[in-house]
């Protein structure tokens, strides 16, 4: 099912344009904060994406826990509504001058420990609102195109609003983002089962918390192909951070001569490139999964290759859009495997434990990245990155090959099978 289809649904629809607003925001956010920290501090501005990973990390499993066992419609909404709280100070600071570097790190905690409790709902919620596999893949890709379209538009809008906004404003711009998503996702009703059924009687404290996230950690290791994915996701992340987060704003600023601008337009090129994967990927069926997660690491280092050995903001641009064809590959595939392949009342811990492993590979890449490019140039740094990337992939074809192993079934309570006997939406069936 292709992406007009699946937007003909007005409840998906909603929450699509919705989601891209509010990562259009988080990334005028994120530039901002990158941005006036680099000033700053320079390489230290690592800090600051390592402290939002780090509470996300910290946070992750338990986001997910909590996403498998409250409403997820209450918790996503009460989440953006404390996070625009949260983003609106840091704009009424720096409006007053009155911004500090540990309240930019603040805020990223802040940021980044709210999202390990929304990003587990929303993602938990797609099996009930796509309500079949196929609409369901379709909307994996729509959705994880949010982040990309985003990345396309928001930063490369950033050379035009900086000329009628101060930087600061951005946060401002992220604030009413994060409106715009609650008040999108309550319009959504109560129709959707928004909130897990499961067989299984959860057990309360922490030691019913240390159940369920042990359960989930020994679900996937039944799902060999998952297992190591995940584990070689985190190890990627820790590349990609380093060399993309940290390594190309130094890369735009020191050897491209250039401004927040010429940054924007790189970062805009790797949406362009996810943009374009997305559209083909959400399109097509998933055959040979690990195949296909396998060749994204590859192409990724490559396109980081090409960045790291750009003298012009041109060349920049042309890897950037490379390197960003290789993401989709990786990511809709992965949560193919998990929504299709899993237990429903296991998916917010189970994409948590993904963004555990995710954002450990994230912090670790950002705590490295300061001495990494304080010790060798910026070009090397980047290709350090790259050439882990494609290891990374070629691992992956030694361990598995060009053959996807058996997957293992949960025939009790399989993921998506289990829609077909669901209310999935109750007016839908009047």
């Amino acid at each position: 099912m292709g992406f007009l289809k699946v937007l003909a649904r007005p409840r998906i629809a909603i929450l699509w344009v919705s989601q891209v607003l509010s990562a259009m925001g988080d990334y005028l956010y994120s530039l901002a904060v990158i941005w006036i920290a680099v000033k700053a501090v320079g390489s230290e501005a690592s800090v600051v994406a390592a402290a939002q990973a780090s509470s996300q990390l910290v946070f992750g499993l338990l986001g997910g826990v909590y996403a498998d066992r409250w409403d997820r419609r209450k918790v996503m909404v009460l989440v953006d509504i404390v996070r625009a709280g949260a983003v609106a100070l840091l704009a009424l600071l720096a409006t007053l001058g009155m911004l500090q570097f540990w309240e930019l790190v603040a805020g990223a905690v802040v940021i980044g420990s709210l999202g390990s409790l929304f990003d587990p709902a929303l993602q938990a919620s797609l099996p009930a609102l796509a309500g079949d596999a196929r609409t369901l893949q379709a909307t994996n890709g729509l959705m994880d195109i949010t982040s990309r379209v985003a990345r396309a538009l928001g930063p490369s809008m950033a050379g035009l609003l900086i000329l009628f906004l101060p930087l600061s404003q951005f946060f401002t711009l992220d604030a009413i983002s994060f409106v715009i998503s609650a008040l999108a996702i309550l319009s959504l009703g109560r129709h959707i089962v928004w909130k897990a059924q499961s067989s299984l009687q959860k057990q309360v404290g922490l030691r019913g918390i240390w159940y369920e996230i042990s359960g989930a950690v020994r679900l996937v290791g039944q799902h060999k192909l998952l297992a190591w994915t995940l584990l070689l996701n985190g190890l990627m992340n820790l590349a990609w951070s380093a060399g993309f987060l940290i390594g190309v704003p130094l890369l735009a600023d020191r050897v491209l001569k250039g401004n927040i601008g010429v940054y924007g337009l790189i970062v805009g090129a790797y949406g362009v490139g996810n943009v374009i994967s997305n559209l083909i990927l959400g399109s097509i069926a998933l055959q040979r999964r690990g195949v296909m997660i396998f060749c994204g690491k590859i192409i990724v280092g490559l396109g980081f290759i090409i960045i790291a050995c750009a003298h012009s903001p041109a060349i920049a641009i042309i890897g950037s859009a490379l390197a960003a064809l290789g993401g989709p590959m990786g990511d809709i595939t992965m949560l193919n495997i998990m929504q299709i392949d899993l237990p429903l009342s296991s998916l917010g811990k189970v994409y948590s434990l993904r963004m555990m492993l995710a954002n450990i590979g994230s912090s670790l890449g950002l705590f490295l990245a300061f001495p990494l490019f304080a010790h060798v140039s910026i070009m090397f740094g980047i290709l350090l990155c790259a050439f882990t990337m494609i290891a990374l992939g070629l691992v992956g074809f030694m361990r598995f090959g060009f053959q996807d192993p058996p997957s293992v079934s949960t025939p009790a309570e399989q993921g998506i099978v289990t829609l077909i006997h669901d209310p999935i939406d109750a007016q839908s069936k009047k």
